[in-house]
């Protein structure tokens, strides 16, 4: 489905909805055409001829964001430099995802493989490493010029290190990427999610003023842009309140992840538990920062 924000800025969604493995893409019809991220699948892509794109801006390396990169057989795939590496080396991508903590978090090694998961038949690949040949890495502040519209790239991690939000100032269009207003909060269950940088990359969103908001996951927003996006990392605060109540008491982080106040997930899996679990040592690390907790015993943790 395509969405036109102006002439040239148009939304695409998946035909499905835009929960993984999609994600929405931003795509720029001007002298260069350009897409961000790659995970609307083949069937939204066929709508606009992907091999006519001729640039492709990845905001993080996350499956739901790249899994549909072959389908720009001509662009060139640019990506942050933060995370460069994890395209190309498949140790680095399984220490930033946060997977080679598996065995120390689940007590047993990972049991089966991420790329056995079934994909809809538009999504071309399966989950895990994939290798992407970059031609290019952007840093914060950089400026792509595609015709008449110009794309400011702007580095906020949290949710990932090398997580970037894309802004057109002259039309006010903001596309945030996994800063996606979910009505559940934020995601930071990756190795090298930060809950302080995702503090500061929310604000720093804010701080925008934008007219327009376009995330990887949810609707267009036109209005009440700042108090939605306020409202998305107040339920990070909001954990941390309920957190430290539950460790007025002793309690190990398996205590802390069977609770329902970090990340709740329907299915509980144990893919869900393992990403819980690695979320609550994000506000664990937080508290410690902030002198709020302390460790005692070998794995217990108590507020101060």
């Amino acid at each position: 489905m395509i969405f036109d924000l102006t002439k040239e800025v148009k939304l695409i969604r998946p035909e499905a909805r835009s929960v993984f493995p999609y994600s929405n893409s931003l795509y720029i019809d001007d002298d260069i055409k350009a897409m961000i991220d790659a995970g609307a699948g083949g069937n939204a892509y066929g709508k606009i001829n992907p091999e006519n794109v001729d640039l492709v801006l990845i905001s993080h390396n996350h499956f739901d964001h790249i899994n549909g990169l072959s389908f720009f057989k001509n662009a060139r795939i640019f990506a942050g430099r933060e995370e460069a590496p994890t395209y190309t080396d498949p140790q680095v991508f399984l220490q930033f995802s946060g997977f080679a903590r598996w065995e120390e978090l689940m007590g047993q090694k990972r049991l089966g493989r991420l790329n056995s998961l079934k994909m809809p038949d538009d999504v071309p690949i399966g989950v895990g490493f994939y290798p992407v040949k970059l031609n290019g890495m952007f840093k914060d502040g950089d400026i792509f010029n595609l015709g008449k519209t110009s794309l400011k790239a702007i580095h906020t991690p949290g949710h990932a290190c090398g997580h970037y939000s894309f802004y057109i100032e002259k039309e006010g269009i903001l596309f945030s990427a996994d800063i996606d207003i979910s009505p559940r909060g934020p995601w930071y269950g990756s190795e090298c999610s930060d809950l302080d940088e995702l503090i500061d990359s929310v604000n720093r969103l804010q701080s925008l003023k934008p007219r327009i908001l376009v995330t990887s996951h949810r609707r267009i927003f036109y209005e009440n842009i700042e108090q939605n996006l306020r409202d998305f990392i107040n339920m990070v605060f909001e954990k941390e309140d309920k957190l430290l109540n539950f460790i007025a008491q002793p309690r190990t982080i398996d205590e802390i992840a069977a609770q329902d106040f970090i990340y709740y997930d329907e299915h509980r899996d144990s893919n869900a538990v393992f990403w819980t679990k690695m979320m609550v040592i994000k506000h664990l690390k937080r508290f410690a920062r902030l002198h709020k907790i302390k460790k005692i015993e070998v794995d217990k943790y108590v507020r101060i």
